[in-house]
């Protein structure tokens, strides 16, 4: 008698990025009836009924929860290791609990390297977000207006978390943020002078979202609900302009045209999320702006290959427990 498992996406209760909430809608379209939602960052708690689980997106907020719960039968794919915490998730438990389910679907390349570094068979899948879509989310097919512009940038600007655990570990790092601040800053204002000249060049209506909000004025629900709202907003745009990788990857799905500005992102952590997605979009840098034509940003179809390949890999999944 074959064992009962029912159907599992992940969720994000403490996160402020929509982003997160965009890859359990893209999850969700493959999974019919009572759909469990499960922490991403205590999955190692888990200890509910036996579930199958879609392993998708950026892992980890809390790297020392890893590996999952017994209870949870994964299906790895557009899976990230976020380069900050690979010691964590590649330790020697973690390596052989990824052996368990390989071949590993990856999201970009670095994840496959380092995976297949620790002897680890794994696959370029794509994002599972490339495979959003407009019917199964009901949109309707409006006339597409305007330049929508999704927090191009935002991540040079300097933040700053002055912990309050009084280490010199702790001390060092926010003194070196103070010193790269008014560099930050700079850089900031020149690729945002580049980035406001381009938009007003184009003579087009300028929309602004934001896919990061304020998580402590919203519930999970209502963030999914402004997750679905910016997916609408991104199908019935001309063009869109972003940084957000979570912004691009569903304008490639919704067949949406999108420039991806990468200032800003060149630090392991965020370049590494970047590896291999310009198949998918064009990636350029502020300064590169002046070269580029609205109307000759190309759509190409490379994605679709790969959203069948997940389809078909999540339909097994589903059907073969």
């Amino acid at each position: 008698m074959k064992e009962k498992f029912n159907n599992a996406v992940l969720s994000y209760p403490d996160s402020n990025n929509l982003g997160d909430y965009i890859q359990k809608i893209a999850s969700k379209q493959f999974l019919k009836g009572n759909i469990i939602e499960v922490d991403r960052d205590n999955l190692n708690n888990y200890s509910g009924e036996k579930i199958k689980l879609i392993m998708n997106g950026w892992f980890m907020g809390k790297p020392k929860n890893w590996p999952p719960s017994i209870n949870i039968s994964p299906l790895f794919i557009s899976f990230h290791i976020n380069a900050s915490i690979k010691a964590f998730i590649l330790n020697k438990k973690g390596i052989e609990y990824l052996k368990k389910y390989e071949p590993i679907g990856c999201r970009d390349f670095y994840t496959k390297t380092i995976l297949e570094e620790k002897g680890i068979e794994a696959y370029f899948s794509g994002c599972l977000t490339l495979a959003i879509n407009r019917k199964k989310l009901k949109f309707k097919f409006n006339l597409r207006k305007g330049i929508l512009v999704i927090n191009v940038i935002d991540r040079i600007l300097p933040k700053f978390l002055f912990h309050k655990k009084a280490t010199v570990k702790n001390f060092f790092n926010d003194s070196i943020q103070l010193i790269k601040s008014p560099f930050k800053v700079i850089n900031y204002i020149i690729s945002m002078r580049r980035i406001k000249g381009f938009l007003k060049k184009q003579k087009k209506e300028i929309k602004f979202l934001s896919q990061i909000i304020e998580s402590n004025k919203t519930n999970t629900y209502e963030r999914e609900k402004l997750a679905h709202d910016q997916l609408y907003a991104i199908a019935n745009s001309e063009v869109v302009l972003t940084s957000r990788i979570h912004s691009a990857l569903p304008a490639v799905a919704l067949n949406t045209p999108v420039l991806f500005i990468s200032d800003g992102l060149d630090h392991i952590n965020q370049r590494s999320r970047l590896l291999g997605l310009d198949n998918f979009f064009p990636i350029v840098k502020s300064k590169e702006l002046n070269k580029i034509s609205i109307e000759k940003i190309l759509l190409n179809d490379y994605h679709k290959s790969f959203v069948e390949k997940m389809k078909t890999k999540i339909k097994n999944f589903i059907n073969n427990h």
